[in-house]
């Protein structure tokens, strides 16, 4: 598979893909409290259609999911640790408390 960010071609890393995922599992399955807010999340940055399409889960869109790991580690290939991703759903769900 074939992704274009920045105008050019590189090849996609499933591994990046379901590496984040898994770690948001973990983190899910260490904090169960945090496990609905790491599925709220999921359902809001999903692909339009994902549920179309194979895996049938609700995974973001190759270019969005780089383009936030750019904007937060200033490279694609940069993956948050499961301490950080512990941290964005605490957040992330105290935003929903205010």
């Amino acid at each position: 598979m074939i992704a274009v960010a920045h105008g050019r071609s590189h090849p996609v890393d499933k591994s990046k893909k379901w590496g984040l995922g898994v770690v948001f599992l973990r983190v899910s399955l260490r904090h169960p409290a945090l496990a609905g807010e790491a599925v709220r999340m999921a359902l809001a940055t999903a692909a339009p259609k994902w549920f179309l399409r194979f895996p049938f889960l609700p995974s973001p869109e190759p270019r969005y999911r780089d383009w936030r790991l750019q904007t937060a580690y200033k490279n694609p290939d940069g993956q948050p640790s499961p301490r950080e991703i512990e941290e964005f759903l605490r957040w992330r769900r105290g935003l929903r408390r205010i």
